[in-house]
């Protein structure tokens, strides 16, 4: 391709990331500035509950997505991300995300409306356990 359509269409490959089966994507506590499409593969969202203990909040597969909070409000990662088995992830900068919620705003409501299901969920399980999952 040449000339003004060159740009239009990016080789996929450019934004994969792999990841061995129970790598670390990253930790809770780390701060963010990506997140995260799962092409292939799964991972799992942990919380660490003291020292020595912790528990899998949730099991992401092909087409979820991970660590946009981190994009949205800058805050330290509130979950570790480790992959279930090999991965592999498509990987948005900020300055991606970004460029995406301006161009396709559905794109947008998609992670808010994904958010508040989480939220949702999390408040059930909350609700029927007396604390944490």
């Amino acid at each position: 391709m040449t000339g003004r359509n060159a740009n239009k269409t990016l080789p996929l490959h450019r934004f994969l990331r792999g990841y061995r089966k129970s790598e670390i994507i990253f930790e809770e506590g780390s701060t963010g500035n990506e997140m995260y499409l799962i092409h292939t593969g799964s991972i799992a969202l942990i919380k660490r509950q003291g020292a020595d203990k912790s528990v899998t909040l949730a099991v992401l597969r092909a087409g979820d997505f991970f660590g946009e909070m981190a994009l949205v409000d800058e805050v330290p990662r509130s979950l570790s991300a480790v992959a279930v088995k090999d991965t592999q992830l498509i990987v948005l900068d900020r300055a991606k995300f970004l460029f995406i919620v301006q161009q396709q705003p559905q794109f947008a409501l998609s992670i808010m409306h994904t958010l508040c299901q989480r939220v949702r969920d999390l408040d059930r399980q909350v609700s029927t356990s007396g604390g944490m999952p």
